[in-house]
């Protein structure tokens, strides 16, 4: 799933590159341990709240793989 995310940094919807980008972000920061595992799933979980993120958004294939691959990547932990 993080090579999801990579990929859908280059994204042509912005909104998506960048909580893709953020999501490799928060995940970084996880794994330096800057963040409890508590933090990380409520940060990894915010980017993709459908209704902000329904807003945003207008590329639908890309924000189905991008809220796939956030809610995979939080239960990772």
């Amino acid at each position: 799933m993080f090579e999801q995310l990579q990929q859908l940094t280059g994204a042509s919807d912005p909104a998506v590159a960048a909580r893709a980008e953020m999501a490799l972000q928060i995940a970084e920061a996880y794994s330096r341990q800057e963040l409890s595992e508590s933090e990380y799933k409520e940060l990894m979980l915010d980017l993709v709240r459908t209704d902000k993120l329904d807003e945003e958004c207008s590329d639908l294939e890309a924000k189905t793989m991008l809220v796939t691959a956030v809610y995979a990547v939080a239960q990772v932990v």
